[in-house]
């Protein structure tokens, strides 16, 4: 999960140089150039790692493990929905309603 974020945020990062640079590069700014190899090389690096944690993962493996899991767990008796359960809904729904019959006037 920590790396994930490490992860994202460096792709961020990385993605801000990129455009940093292009910017550079069209108003032929003396920095464009570094700034664009380092922010494509920073993009290149985190397709890399994205790459390479790819292959930690097996959806096959985890899709049967997730069928397992099902197969094990009883699954609760479900009762059908009747019109009181439908209050909350409803009443959040007109809400939504006046908000954007104001918004769009």
């Amino acid at each position: 999960m920590r790396l994930q974020k490490i992860i994202n945020t460096a792709y961020s990062f990385g993605a801000a140089i990129v455009v940093f640079g292009a910017w550079g590069k069209l108003e032929h700014k003396d920095f464009g150039d570094t700034a664009l190899t380092a922010g494509l090389l920073t993009e290149t690096g985190i397709f890399c790692i994205y790459g390479l944690l790819e292959w930690r993962r097996d959806p096959a493996l985890r899709q049967e493990n997730a069928l397992r899991q099902e197969e094990k767990t009883p699954k609760p008796a479900r009762e059908p929905a009747g019109p009181e359960d439908f209050g909350e809904l409803t009443a959040t729904m007109k809400q939504t309603n006046q908000i954007l019959n104001k918004v769009f006037k």
